[in-house]
């Protein structure tokens, strides 16, 4: 395998990708450091504090993100072993080789798995008990109910809400602030 190759392609299938940002590169480029320094080994062990290191992440969100949006894109196989002295495995995608091409397997997808919404819509009750916990009145709590009941429970984007609870926080700051 010849590993300038690999950064070359990647490269190339990341200037195609839109749904790669700049911490998606840096994560892969640090992946890539750290298969170096182990002699370009398949699967080699990375260790998170080193890979956020040299690839100057510092939320483990983001890292978290990039790495399996990195795997789920098809540019890395990544084995979590969940125990940070023995490290995960990964191994970097050889696409010369495996004759995969990262647009026909993931075709402009989205990377992330949508998440299950949960939410049920409150009784009035609910919301009133809610509004009186805070030392609202009832009318407000009605205006808040009445609004969003009207609206199936959507936020102004048109997608179904979380929490009502969210929505009832954000309707009263609104409310404090008139």
């Amino acid at each position: 395998m010849n590993q300038t190759k690999d950064i070359i392609s990647f490269f190339a299938h990341v200037i195609k990708d839109n749904r790669l940002h700049p911490s998606h590169i840096s994560i892969y480029v640090a992946l890539f450091q750290c298969w170096s320094m182990n002699r370009f080994q398949s699967p080699f062990r990375i260790y998170r504090g080193e890979v956020m290191r040299l690839g100057k992440v510092k939320s483990l969100g983001t890292y978290h993100k990039c790495i399996k949006e990195l795997h789920l894109a098809g540019f890395i196989m990544y084995s979590p072993s969940y125990d940070p002295y023995i490290g995960s495995l990964v191994d970097i995608v050889d696409f010369e080789e495996s004759g995969i091409s990262v647009h026909k397997a993931f075709p402009e997808q989205e990377l992330l798995l949508p998440k299950e919404n949960n939410f049920s819509a409150p009784e009035f009750h609910e919301v009133e008990l809610y509004f009186n916990e805070r030392d609202l009145p009832s009318a407000q709590a009605y205006g808040f109910y009445s609004f969003y009941d009207s609206q199936g429970w959507k936020l102004s984007d048109g997608k179904l809400m979380n929490s009502w609870q969210a929505a009832a926080r954000n309707w009263i700051s609104k409310e404090k602030n008139r």
